[in-house]
């Protein structure tokens, strides 16, 4: 007899945005040797910060009640944040 499996499709999910999260912040870090990066300060300062929202909202988004709320409105933000640096960017010229 088979043993009856527990597929919760919301642990998998969970299960593979945190491997993938982990996957990508790792490969960042490699790369700052990888591509002989010069300014690794800077370069952290935003890859420590990126991955503990990413795992923030993450976490808070497989909570039930405000913290799923909470990760929606941070999840709205970035993307207000992405539309509003296309404009800024093609009006000033670029970075």
């Amino acid at each position: 007899m088979a043993a009856s499996q527990n597929n919760d499709p919301e642990k998998s999910l969970k299960k593979i945005m945190t491997l993938y999260g982990a996957a990508l912040f790792l490969g960042l870090a490699i790369s700052i040797f990888a591509h002989h990066i010069e300014d690794i300060s800077g370069f952290l300062t935003f890859l420590v910060p990126a991955a503990v929202l990413y795992f923030f909202v993450l976490f808070a988004y497989f909570k039930k009640g405000i913290f799923r709320k909470i990760a929606y409105g941070i999840m709205a933000v970035i993307g207000l944040i992405s539309l509003f640096m296309i404009f800024y960017l093609e009006i000033t010229g670029g970075h």
